[in-house]
């Protein structure tokens, strides 16, 4: 498995990786990983503390003598072994106690695969002592729906400004078509009829803009609704660019919170718009509907059994939307400004 991607937990609990063979080799002559850390690639059904997978690696890990001498610093990494040489025995252990660093337990990491995906039982062996056991068994007894919930190993990527900028140009495409289509007849109808009013017509076209307003918000409320509590938490906008919407802990909101949500983002017009920028400022990239209402936007694949595939990458969907925008804004600003100069030249005339 000397090709095989590896993932480590650092110290502040989270995942790091993939990364080759070769840089844990690295980072375990430096130092920067010890024999408790945690590590996982394809193929193991659990994470395993470095020092059950030492032989595998290729580590030769540092070791303190009971004796009151001070320890040896930690020899070069070891070429990698052959494919036919013997793993190491748990004899070893029994020689010398290793230097021990005290890393994150699999308890505090979150259930979910890479970290107990795909199987939800560990041997006694697979964990150096009875604390690790326990942490693992408690991980995987836990409550079913909350294990899904939390899926992963607590490394969630939330998503770009401009993830969210791609989502919203096309949601805001679809929902002007769905809304168009229910008033366009609606409008037509009642137009008519609002010519025969006479006198009335003032206060017959008020109640048709009111009604034609209520459409559009109720289609915006049903669409939202139904997207944001479906199984991939996330409107074709955000499905076509890979982001969804989320309570902070991966659970699905509910369709209360996805109405309060809508609403909440009508907020951000008494700022002129400028809270729409809040995501590149906070820490979770939340804008002003999401502090509101207790949500985050994150890659789809986050709170699920592979995080791994997160990525910052835009992708070509998001891209090819984004430019098409500049584009349009870019005709827009260019028609007014050719307008502008007609106008003042009396081009018109």
């Amino acid at each position: 498995m000397e090709t095989a991607p590896w993932y480590y937990v650092n110290a502040d609990r989270q995942r790091q990786g993939p990364v080759p063979a070769a840089t844990i080799r690295e980072l375990a002559a430096a130092g920067s990983v010890e024999a408790r850390t945690l590590v996982w690639r394809q193929g193991m059904p659990q994470w395993q503390p470095l020092e059950a997978m030492a032989g595998e690696l290729g580590i030769v890990l540092a070791a303190t003598a009971p004796s009151p001498a001070p320890p040896s610093p930690p020899p070069a990494p070891a070429e990698a072994p052959r494919m036919d040489s013997p793993a190491p025995t748990a004899s070893a252990d029994t020689e010398a106690t290793r230097v021990l660093r005290t890393e994150p337990r699999l308890a505090d990491i979150g259930a979910g695969s890479p970290l107990s995906e795909p199987k939800r039982t560990a041997p006694a062996s697979a964990y150096p002592d009875a604390a690790l056991q326990q942490a693992y068994a408690a991980q995987v007894g836990a409550d079913p729906q909350a294990r899904t919930a939390f899926a992963g190993d607590g490394h969630v990527l939330y998503a770009s400004f401009l993830k969210r900028v791609a989502a919203s140009i096309i949601d805001g495409f679809i929902v002007g078509i769905l809304t168009a289509i229910v008033q366009t007849p609606i409008a037509f109808i009642a137009g008519v009829s609002i010519g025969t009013l006479g006198d009335a017509a003032g206060a017959g076209t008020l109640l048709l803009q009111l009604v034609t307003q209520l459409i559009g918000i109720a289609i915006g409320i049903a669409y939202f609704g139904y997207f944001y509590t479906s199984d991939q938490q996330a409107s074709p906008g955000k499905q076509l660019v890979g982001i969804k919407v989320a309570r902070p802990d991966g659970e699905r909101i509910s369709f209360a919170r996805s109405v309060g949500r809508y609403f909440a983002n009508w907020l951000n017009i008494f700022t002129l718009g400028l809270s729409y920028l809040l995501p590149l400022f906070t820490e979770k990239r939340q804008a002003l509907h999401d502090l509101i209402c207790d949500t985050v936007v994150v890659d789809r694949w986050a709170f699920t059994d592979s995080p791994e595939r997160q990525t910052e990458e835009l992708g070509g969907c998001a891209i090819a939307v984004l430019v098409l925008w500049g584009l349009m804004i870019l005709g827009i600003v260019a028609g007014a400004f050719i307008m502008l100069a007609a106008l003042g030249s009396g081009g018109w005339n």
